[in-house]
């Protein structure tokens, strides 16, 4: 993964991220209905792109009209005027693909040029969209680094557009297809991002959908967006999810294993989450946090599991805040438990999130939760495997 370490605005930082977040374009995954064959290469070619842009926004984040919220100022209250500046400053990255999107949007293809009509173009842009995409104000920043990365914009001279203007178009004649990939591309992510929009309840048990439709929305240029997402098999998809994270092989095959495990408890569903009936019991993926507040009634049994699990009971976690009128008598959130005699209290948004991603655990976390939750099983389930090259 690159280095940000040097970078003084949080939105250069959440560049760097979305930059290391393009993942390789595989060369054989499964096109939704309708795409071209040779879609994959030609969108490999505008990730490719997109990742120098990101890039190049992490060096120069003026250019592109980002908010500059200086690093130094860490998030504290998630409600303070500081926290939303941070938010302000890594949501302002999202102006390159909400710009490619409006221009997608109000666009036509004819002869790999996009011809964009002006008076939709200019009444979206102010606007915020239903599916994550933000207004966006000096939108002829966005523009002129797209002139700079070699794109052809007509009647473009580095201003707001003429109001008498009718169109423009836009082209990118190093490689003329990317116009053609590009509109592709933001139609199959509008067409995601609506389908995520109608789902009722992500946890209904009959749920089927892929952890794309719940996280990482500012990560658009991601081919899963242009994928049968039906034909990708959850491991592959897991593997995909923590490559763009840039996880650890480690890490990855714990995660497999980890989801693997779980098929064979009936009424737990994954969508990069788990649920149990309608609770989240483990938020995965990016940590692994089990939500756990009855210990005691299976002590004995988390005595005589492995020292990296039993440690986690040794501890208190409870900062005694006042979050939501909390005092030092009562919380709702606050956990109790006794552990080797000892009595413990800790917080339930952060007890239990476990490190130690060694394979030969998996069994054990589960078993946690099957302890806790009663979890029902299959008796016999049957585990595809992860596809090893992914690896």
């Amino acid at each position: 993964m690159m280095s940000d370490d040097n970078h003084q605005y949080h939105c250069q930082h959440e560049a760097v991220m979305v930059a290391n977040s393009i993942m390789p374009v595989p060369v054989d995954y499964p096109l939704a209905d309708g795409l071209p064959d040779n879609f994959r290469t030609d969108f490999a070619k505008l990730c490719a792109l997109m990742k120098n842009m990101y890039l190049d926004m992490a060096k120069q984040p003026e250019a592109y009209g980002l908010v500059l919220t200086d690093y130094a100022m860490q998030r504290g209250n998630s409600q303070s005027k500081e926290a939303g500046l941070i938010r302000k400053s890594r949501n302002s990255v999202n102006r390159l693909p909400d710009t490619l999107f409006r221009l997608a949007q109000c666009g036509e293809i004819h002869n790999k040029q996009l011809i964009v009509s002006l008076p939709t173009f200019k009444e979206v842009i102010k606007k915020a969209e239903g599916n994550g995409v933000s207004p966006v104000t000096k939108y002829e920043l966005i523009l002129l680094r797209l002139v700079d990365f070699g794109f052809v914009i007509s009647n473009f001279t580095g201003k707001p557009f003429a109001k008498t203007l009718e169109s423009f178009t836009v082209e990118y004649p190093d490689s003329p297809e990317l116009i053609n990939t590009l509109k592709i591309f933001c139609d199959c992510w509008k067409q995601t991002r609506q389908s995520q929009s109608e789902l009722k309840d992500r946890s209904n048990l009959s749920y089927k959908g892929k952890p794309i439709l719940h996280y990482y929305n500012h990560m658009k240029f991601d081919f899963r967006f242009t994928a049968d997402q039906d034909k990708i098999p959850m491991q592959d998809w897991i593997v995909y999810e923590l490559q763009s994270q840039g996880c650890s092989k480690e890490t990855i095959a714990f995660h497999v294993a980890f989801y693997e495990h779980s098929l064979q408890y009936k009424t737990v569903k994954y969508d990069g989450n788990y649920f149990y009936k309608s609770k989240r019991i483990v938020t995965g993926l990016d940590s692994l946090s089990l939500k756990l507040s009855n210990m005691d009634n299976y002590m004995d049994e988390i005595a005589a599991m492995p020292e990296s699990i039993k440690i986690h009971f040794t501890k208190n976690y409870c900062n005694y805040c006042d979050f939501q009128g909390a005092t030092s008598k009562h919380c709702k959130y606050r956990l109790k438990w006794t552990y080797n005699n000892t009595a413990h209290d800790g917080c339930a948004f952060i007890c239990f999130s476990f490190q130690d991603y060694d394979t030969t655990l998996v069994p054990h976390y589960w078993r946690l939760l099957a302890l806790e939750y009663k979890l029902p099983t299959l008796g016999v389930y049957a585990v595809k495997g992860v596809n090893n090259a992914l690896l």
